[in-house]
């Protein structure tokens, strides 16, 4: 296979050489400004692409060398991941996927995440990510609004019970420094493109973009394959890659879906890479590498590989406290503030105005009456009238509010109306992530309440506690219907999780009823 390999690479070669020269950054080393050295011949030498150093870092970084305080993080990365996917497979988008997933059917290799049915590694890891998605309870990065976590973990988990079958057992502590490698790849990835600016604003979902190829490197990893094979699945889920924000702009089923299509093509490039396929190996910095293609450029070296193995992304991912956009908490803590401190109750409100960046007003806030008066439960998830209305009426956000039985509230509906949006560049967020917000509240009795919230819960500026967690997994294991002995069972085994000799006996367990 490698001689076949280094014919067709030299055949590439030559083809480019005849039909366009390279530009100069197409031969620089990651984050340097000069060309390659030269070959003894004069030739220049392409330098490996950095695309490389993340596989390197996904496949050679052990359980021993990790942070302690990346081992804790990833445990509740995890335990996150599952306890919001548990109760969505009944969500919409998410029960026709299910349904079209048995009716097709297959080897039977992963569990679906709560359940006893067993599908094709890579379809049980796209409804599982799709589920861990669904919600919108799934944790968040925020330098780059990605959600690594619900596309990452359940590509691991179903990889984990793929290669069990196979007599190769990953461990609690594989699947952790897979998880935390993983996660980090992709932060790194999202956040290295287009510097500066909301991938909102770009255009593209995060998300389902750069899950793809951190997904194939999870795989790759866990699959047991060699660096060249592992780059390979890189560049064949490059080919696949997509991701764009439109969808969450209009509030559709298709949010839902992003994670599990990142999932699904993340796990089949790897089996594909492993069986001897090709797949790009200038995927980031080639003439059409992802850079250059999706962002014009814009590459900040330094997001991408700066203290590689020595920082990672996990210990800053943001949990949600409230099953909503990432964007909108902190309008919903602004209001819970408000109403408490000041003891204001619905019927009081006459007006709430929520002062926002462009992305969150272009997300969450634009078109007005859309946001005040939401259809679907997707789009009441990306509506901060919708959001505020809760938080004023119920003085908590949770799951109950995003179902079709809260969407008939005339009591919800009646404050949503009362909420207006405007655009304030001020509140944009210096080092990216979800903008500020500052909230008004005018009564009914004439009086003006403000506050500005910058870091909603669960930033790490702002940081749940550990009970604020332990009640986010029971709210969603009683969702699911799971029976609280059993929750309580699993919540501790999964922060122990490093104690695990076998994943997935550990997923068996998940299986409610």
């Amino acid at each position: 296979m490698e001689s076949s390999r280094r014919k067709f690479v030299g055949l590439s070669a030559l083809l480019a050489s005849g039909w366009m020269a390279a530009p100069a950054w197409a031969w620089q080393e990651p984050g340097k400004g000069s060309a390659a050295a030269p070959a003894a011949g004069g030739a220049p030498v392409p330098a490996p692409d950095a695309i490389y150093a993340l596989v390197d870092h996904c496949l050679d970084t052990r359980y021993e060398a990790l942070p302690p305080e990346v081992v804790a993080a990833t445990r509740v990365q995890i335990l996150d991941t599952v306890a919001v996917a548990l109760p969505a497979l009944d969500a919409d988008g998410i029960r026709q996927l299910a349904a079209w997933s048995r009716e097709t059917g297959g080897k039977g290799e992963s569990l679906v995440l709560g359940t006893r049915l067993r599908l094709p590694a890579e379809k049980a890891a796209r409804l599982n990510a799709a589920m861990a998605a669904a919600l919108e309870f799934d944790d968040t990065y925020e330098p780059s609004l990605m959600h690594a976590s619900c596309t990452i973990v359940p590509v691991a988990l179903a990889v984990a019970e793929q290669v069990a079958a196979q007599g190769r057992k990953v461990s609690g502590k594989e699947l952790i420094a897979a998880v935390a490698t993983g996660t980090d790849a992709a932060c790194r990835l999202s956040r290295a493109g287009s510097p500066g600016l909301s991938p909102f604003i770009v255009g593209w979902d995060p998300t389902p973009m750069y899950g793809f190829l951190a997904a194939a490197m999870v795989s790759a990893r866990l699959m047991g394959l060699n660096r060249e094979q592992a780059a390979s699945a890189v560049g064949l889920a490059y080919h696949q890659l997509s991701g764009n924000a439109q969808a969450a702009v209009d509030g559709t089923h298709a949010k839902r879906l992003g994670s599990g299509f990142a999932a699904y093509g993340g796990i089949l490039s790897a089996r594909l890479a492993k069986h001897g396929v090709i797949g790009s190996e200038r995927v980031l910095q080639g003439v059409k590498g992802l850079f250059k293609q999706y962002h014009g450029g814009k590459v900040d070296q330094e997001a991408l590989l700066g203290g590689l193995g020595k920082r990672y992304a996990g210990v800053d991912i943001a949990p949600k406290p409230y099953p909503s956009c990432r964007g909108g908490h902190v309008a919903i803590d602004a209001a819970l503030e408000l109403v408490t401190t000041h003891g204001i109750r619905p019927q009081d409100v006459e007006l709430v105005t929520f002062y926002s960046p462009p992305a969150e007003i272009m997300l969450l806030g634009a078109p007005i009456e859309k946001k005040r008066n939401p259809q679907s439960v997707v789009e009441a998830q990306f509506s901060n009238p919708w959001m505020l209305a809760a938080a004023i009426q119920d003085r908590t956000v949770g799951l109950q509010h995003f179902s079709e039985a809260a969407l008939k509230r005339s009591d919800l509906r009646a404050l949503a109306a009362r909420m207006t949006a405007v655009e304030d560049k001020s509140l944009v967020r210096p080092d990216g992530g979800p903008g500020f917000v500052r909230l008004e509240l005018r009564t009914r009795a004439g009086q003006t309440h403000t506050k500005t919230v910058q870091f909603a819960k669960g930033d790490p500026k702002n940081p749940m506690t550990a009970q604020e967690y332990r009640a986010k997994a029971f709210a969603c294991t009683d969702a699911a219907r799971m029976p609280r002995a059993q929750a309580e069972r699993l919540v501790a085994r999964f922060m122990k999780l490093e104690a695990e000799p076998d994943v997935a006996a550990l997923n068996a367990a998940l299986a409610i009823g």
